[in-house]
Formats: C-alpha cells, structure tokens, sequence
C-alpha cells in the first residue's frame, strides 16, 4: 500500500473516530473554546498547508454532542471540503478532500440530513468526468463500494454477476501492485462478507470459495494467512447438513471427540471468559442443558481463553457441568485454537447446534433459537419435566 494510500486510511480512521468517540469529544470540551474557525481552510493551493488543515479537520470532534450538534458540524466539514475541491488544487490533495466528502456525505443521513446521497451521486459523476487518472480511478473504487453496499438487495444473478466482476478484479491484481492489490482484496472480502451476514449463505459460500482459489493460485506466502480465512469460512458456512469435526483435550486433560456423542444432541460453543455476550448467552444454555440433559443434550465449550487458571475458576464458580476444551500449548489458545481456525470463527460466542445423526442443524443457535431447535429435535420441556418427576 502507497503512502498516500495509507494516509487516507488513517485521515478517515481520525474522521470516524472524532465523530463517534465519546472520549475525544468530552476532552474537547474540557478545553477552552478556540476564536479560530477551525472550519475555515487556508487561502490559496499549497498543498502541504492544505493537506495540513484537511488532517486537523478531520480529527475535529463535533463542539457540541447532540444530533444537532454533529449534523452541523459535518455540513461546515463538507463546506470546507467543496471549498478546497473548487480550487486549482494539486491532484494528491484533490484526492483527499474528496475522500473526506464521501466520508461525510455517507454519515449525514445518520443525523437526519437526507442529501448526502444525492450529493453522493453528483460528487462521483464529478470525479468520473475528472481527467486525472487516479480521480478517476477513485470514482471507480467508490462506484464499487456503493454497488457491493446494495449487494444484499440485489437479485440472484445480479450478485453472482458482482461476485464474478470481484473476481476478475482479484485475478488481475498481482504483488507488484500492492495498492490495486489491497483495493482488490478488500472489496472481495466486504462483498462475502455481507453476504454471510446477511444470510445469503449460497452466495456467501461461492464469494470465499471462488476468492480462496484465486488468491492460493498466486502461490504468494503473504496471503497465505487470508486464504486460510477464506478457506475454513467457507468450511463453516457449508456444515449445515455435514458433520462437524470436533476433538481436542479437555479441562481435566482427557482427550475428547464429538463422536462419542453420537446419538444425542449437542451444542458446540465457541467463547471465551472475557467475552461479555457469551456470559450472557450463559444462563439460557445452562436452564436449556438442566432441562434437556437427561434427554440426551450436551454441550461442549470450545474455550479462547489464554488463561487457563481463569477459566478453571470460572466453570467452577459457575457450575459448568459439560466438556469444555481447552490447549495448553500457548500457540494453540485464543484465536489460534486449532478447531476456531478450522472453521473460520471470527467472533463469540458462535454457537453450533449438531442432531442426533451428527449433522449440523444450526449454525447461530442462540436464545430463542436454541430453545426453538431442541423442543422439535428433542420434545418440548415440559414434556421433560415429566419425564423427571
């Protein structure tokens, strides 16, 4: 990635930040008001002084923190940014100005300003007709991005046409190239992404495997790392219907493998002490597993914790009563747990229910859906309870 690159990603990092860090607008207004008009840019076009006011306006935190307060400070941004655009301005800082507006166009709608995408619309169109190469290659990336932001409203041949288009970008992109390499990689990520989070499991499943192939063909160890990502998951995002792999060594150093739970139902979590919405899932699959224990449901935590004394201390104040796996090997613990890699698990708790014949049934079974899932494979609780008494 360029320097220029690599600075814009940081200038739009300060952008966000200032805007939605509560932090850095309770320093700011710990400080004694400034007379200086921080929204007026300097006269004239050298660009170090204006690339200057463009960096320090854009780590600029609202003055005041209400939605009023923030939508007129982003409108006076956007006043700067048209200000310095409309110069004769060096194309690097062009770049910079323009990127910002984006920024700030994409946000005005948040706080009831609903013309940032008309804006949107005409600042690409400006871009488009720019002369300048790297202009217009900038209303091509951003073109991209507003396309991939409306891929899970597209129709079905209309996604797999964009994944396609993604694909093409990624096998053309090669090493020497690392900027249009990055820009690749990134708008194919984003666009599985999405897809993955907006359930479109198919579609999702085709974007990481077809990126996966691509990239491994590169044969190139620095993406080693990202095809494995893509890789295992497209391996977790195809188990519904397959068996899961699951072995490992427990908490009192047995060793553990999911097949000897053949026959019953079992709940494969993935979570960790320190992860607050685990614990909270906690209570539901501890009433869940009391209630359909004798019944044949069990539960195997698959822990990434890197403390081990802390997670014994933890199941046992908490009554943990099922497996629950864990390495001692440091490299194998938190996020590089080996079976967390396998299947790509980017974020817990993530919670895989698995039926009686081993297949996986559900790949987020939690609160509600948990208890959904067992009542149908299991019966509903009730019934349990009677069967106890």
């Amino acid at each position: 990635m360029t320097p220029r690159i690599l600075s814009l990603r940081l200038i739009l990092g300060l952008l966000i930040a200032a805007i939605a860090s509560p932090t850095l607008i309770a320093t700011a207004q710990d400080e004694p008001a400034e007379a200086v008009d921080v929204y007026a840019a300097p006269e004239g076009t050298d660009a170090n002084e204006l690339q200057l006011f463009l960096r320090k306006l854009a780590r600029t935190p609202p003055p005041e923190r209400t939605p009023e307060g923030i939508l007129a400070h982003l409108q006076k941004m956007d006043e700067s940014f048209v200000a310095i655009m409309d110069r004769e301005i060096d194309e690097e800082t062009f770049l910079m100005a323009a990127e910002l507006r984006m920024q700030v166009l994409g946000l005005l709608p948040q706080f009831g300003d609903n013309t940032g995408a008309l804006k949107r619309a005409k600042l690409i169109e400006k871009l488009q007709k720019d002369e300048r190469p790297e202009v217009k290659a900038l209303a091509a990336r951003i073109e991209l991005q507003e396309r991939i932001g409306r891929l899970p409203t597209l129709p079905d041949a209309a996604k797999k046409e964009l994944i396609k288009e993604l694909a093409g970008s990624l096998k053309n992109a090669t090493m020497e190239n690392p900027e249009e390499l990055q820009m690749a990689i990134q708008g194919a990520m984003q666009a599985a992404q999405m897809l993955d989070r907006y359930g479109d499991t198919e579609n999702a499943v085709f974007a990481y495997d077809t990126y996966a192939s691509i990239l491994k063909a590169k044969n190139e160890a620095d993406l080693d790392n990202l095809v494995e990502t893509l890789e295992s998951t497209a391996r977790r995002l195809k188990l519904p219907g397959n068996e899961i792999k699951v072995s490992g060594t427990t908490l009192d150093g047995s060793k553990f493998n999911i097949d000897q739970y053949k026959g019953k139902v079992v709940l494969v979590d993935f979570w960790a002490t320190w992860c607050g919405p685990c614990i909270g899932e906690l209570p539901n699959v501890k009433e869940m597993y009391e209630a359909y224990h004798d019944k044949g449901f069990e539960v195997v935590g698959i822990s990434l914790d890197n403390d081990r004394e802390a997670l014994v201390e933890f199941v046992k104040d908490n009554d943990l009563n099922w497996v629950t796996l864990f390495e001692d090997a440091p490299e194998l613990q938190g996020w590089d747990n080996p079976i967390a890699r396998y299947y790509g698990i980017s974020g817990i708790p993530t919670v895989i229910l698995v039926d009686r014949s081993g297949k996986v049934v559900n790949l987020n079974a939690r609160d509600e859906v948990l208890r959904t899932e067992l009542a149908r494979l299991l019966g509903p609780i009730d019934d349990s309870k009677e069967g106890s008494e």
